[in-house]
């Protein structure tokens, strides 16, 4: 029985060509599920600051003043209790 070289170098180089791809799919996989949690942890964040800073901004658009620390940190106390 005579071997075919040349067509067994092919097919071990797309079997290794596969699995390199399979690999890469799956460490990409694991990347992207942390980056969701990392996501969700930034979004949280930005979602208490939206709500401290419109609620420091309106409070003080009602009385005619400026924003002092007092106010944002009501509005922080607010954001807590909310996104609680």
């Amino acid at each position: 029985m005579k071997v075919s070289w040349g067509a067994l170098g092919i097919i071990i180089g797309l079997i290794l060509v596969a699995a390199s791809i399979l690999a890469g799919a799956l460490m990409a996989g694991r990347r992207l599920s942390g980056l969701e949690k990392e996501n969700s942890i930034m979004g949280a964040g930005i979602k208490r600051t939206i709500i401290a800073q419109g609620y420091a901004f309106s409070r003080t658009d009602s009385e005619k003043r400026a924003i002092t620390l007092e106010d944002l940190k009501e509005g922080y106390a607010l954001a807590k209790i909310c996104t609680s």
